[in-house]
């Protein structure tokens, strides 16, 4: 039997982070949550995950900087990273994938629509 797969939770806006949080732990999922790219960093190099759900607007480092650091560390590099946000134009998910995101992933989020995309970027990293 496989261990339960590991998600990093990054959000500033708390509500949205535990929603997410609950969300996946009731998916059976171990669920870990931060506020800021700077500490989603931090994590990352002393803990593992098998995925990172970001966000993209937050104070200090935002997602797209905190996905380039992650992409550009080796221990990091091949994670699966979902980004999460409100900008939900074609243009910022274009982005997305043009800077290394698996997948993009708009706010308000669908429960079934989380679990689906962190489900297939987990089970196509596996």
């Amino acid at each position: 039997m496989t261990d339960a797969p590991r998600v990093l939770v990054v959000d500033d806006q708390p509500d949205i982070r535990d929603l997410a949080v609950m969300v996946l732990q009731g998916a059976a999922y171990k669920v870990e949550g931060c506020a800021s790219g700077d500490e989603a960093l931090k994590r990352l190099a002393a803990e593992s995950f098998e995925l990172v759900l970001l966000d993209i607007n937050m104070p200090g480092i935002d997602g797209w900087e905190t996905l380039r650091m992650i992409r550009a560390d080796e221990a990091t590099a091949k994670m699966p990273v979902l980004m999460f946000s409100v900008k939900d134009e074609m243009r910022d998910k274009v982005q997305g994938m043009q800077e290394g995101a698996d997948d993009y992933l708009c706010k308000p989020f669908a429960v079934d629509d989380l679990l689906a995309r962190v489900g297939r970027l987990i089970d196509r990293s596996r």
